[in-house]
């Protein structure tokens, strides 16, 4: 996992998203929960494209996987060796 000075403020904006949270028919669990699954899914979506993005750019692997916190064999697994959208 990447860990920076800055990785308090993205908690921030994390916990500042309320989408179902407050529907009255749901638990503040389960609706954070969903909150969670939709950013969830945002959020891997946007990295597939970024990754695609680099390489495109000719950014190594290597270096996508330490940008990512992961080893780059990790990122080719995920990823695959195309890395084209």
């Amino acid at each position: 996992m990447v860990t920076d000075e800055r990785q308090p403020a993205a908690f921030d904006h994390v916990n500042g998203f309320r989408w179902r949270q407050g529907d009255p028919s749901l638990a503040e669990s389960e609706a954070r929960l969903y909150d969670l699954g939709v950013l969830r899914s945002v959020l891997e979506e946007s990295v597939e494209i970024a990754v695609a993005d680099a390489r495109a750019d000719g950014v190594t692997w290597a270096k996508i996987g330490d940008a990512l916190g992961v080893t780059h064999q990790a990122v080719i697994k995920r990823y695959g060796r195309g890395g084209g959208r």
